[in-house]
């Protein structure tokens, strides 16, 4: 008796997952192949004179909307003229069909410079509606072929500045030349890599501030006394020792220093106000008025005596008076030198008796 084999979750959760890897592989076979892949299709031929890179399954758009795709390709064994050398045939969707007509061409396109190979082909809008089996004319791909040239064109100049410019550089011209073949830039860079080696052996060795400082103990061990001081005193502040702990913690000290804020507060409220003699100075105008005035006099007094009025005015710029004091100070030198020779001369003593 046969044994019916039954069928576990295990078992029937791959064949599921193997169904649904199946079906997106479908799916995306499909969206690779473009839209063009659903719906009622009919069939079309051209005629090129030649298809570069084109391929079974190329798509084939109408005015850059993708229609269809390309079902084959072979080659006219009989062509009546070049055009027509070989003959591709595609398979378009039906919807399309009214929009293509005998007016309508097929060409040769590509998708960028190097991209696939495609058929395009232009609308129609006028002429007969072409059917099933029909040929769509073929027209030579201008555009592309210009646009090659172009290209062509555009990358032999780039191509030839290229191979000026490495012949420059080779030559030793420009800055790229000269750092590639000058052999003092070598040379430099030599002796730099030296110095550097040198310096470095050094710094190793304790050499210089910079040695002493990332080889010697001597910095951190001074780093860590300072620490160590510092750590000190900041435990002695906060254990309220000596002046700056009193200074932070006491209470007195802050009361002190509050109330000496409270009473310069009240003296610049009081000079503000005009209290005592600090205030008048400050606030009154009458001592800006005394100065004004003085400083008015002194200029009066200063400018009369500049002009020589009054005593002193002749006294700083009268020259008879220079003259007179220069005379005066002669004789008395005279005077003096004679009392110093001849005393007696000077010194007369009557004695009259009644």
């Amino acid at each position: 008796m046969a044994l019916r084999k039954q069928v576990t979750w295990e078992e029937l959760r791959v064949g599921v997952f193997v169904l649904v890897g199946l079906i997106i592989i479908a799916l995306g076979i499909f969206y690779v192949t473009g839209a063009s892949s659903w719906g009622a299709k009919y069939t079309l031929k051209t005629y090129l004179p030649a298809v570069d890179n084109l391929q079974n399954g190329a798509p084939v758009t109408l005015d850059g909307v993708a229609i269809g795709n390309v079902q084959a390709m072979t080659i006219n064994r009989h062509p009546s003229d070049p055009m027509h050398s070989i003959e591709i045939v595609m398979r378009v969707q039906s919807a399309y069909q009214p929009f293509i007509r005998s007016n309508s061409d097929a060409s040769l396109a590509t998708q960028g410079l190097l991209g696939t190979a495609y058929i395009s082909i232009t609308r129609g809008y006028t002429g007969e509606i072409i059917q099933n089996n029909g040929v769509v004319p073929g027209a030579p791909g201008k555009d592309i072929v210009a646009g090659g040239a172009q290209v062509e064109a555009n990358l032999n100049a780039l191509l030839k500045q290229v191979s000026d410019v490495i012949g420059e550089i080779r030559s030793g011209q420009g800055t790229a030349g000269k750092l590639i073949y000058d052999p003092s830039l070598y040379n430099r860079l030599n002796g730099a890599v030296s110095h550097m080696e040198s310096l470095v052996a050094d710094v190793k060795a304790g050499k210089g501030s910079v040695g002493k400082l990332l080889v010697s103990d001597d910095l951190y061990n001074k780093f860590d006394a300072s620490a160590a001081h510092l750590e000190s005193m900041t435990n002695a502040i906060q254990s309220q020792q000596g002046s700056l702990g009193k200074l932070v913690y006491d209470r007195a000290f802050y009361d002190k220093a509050n109330e000496f804020l409270t009473n310069t507060n009240n003296l610049i409220a009081g000079v503000r106000s005009g209290q005592g003699t600090m205030g008048k100075l400050f606030t009154d105008d009458s001592l800006f008025t005394n100065l004004r005035d003085a400083s008015t006099n002194i200029k009066d007094m200063t400018g009369k005596m500049n002009n020589g009025q009054g005593t002193l005015g002749k006294f700083f710029t009268d020259p008879q008076l220079y003259d007179n004091l220069t005379g005066l100070t002669g004789d008395t030198r005279l005077l003096i030198g004679d009392f110093r020779r001849d005393p007696k001369k000077f010194l007369h003593i009557r004695l009259n008796i009644f």
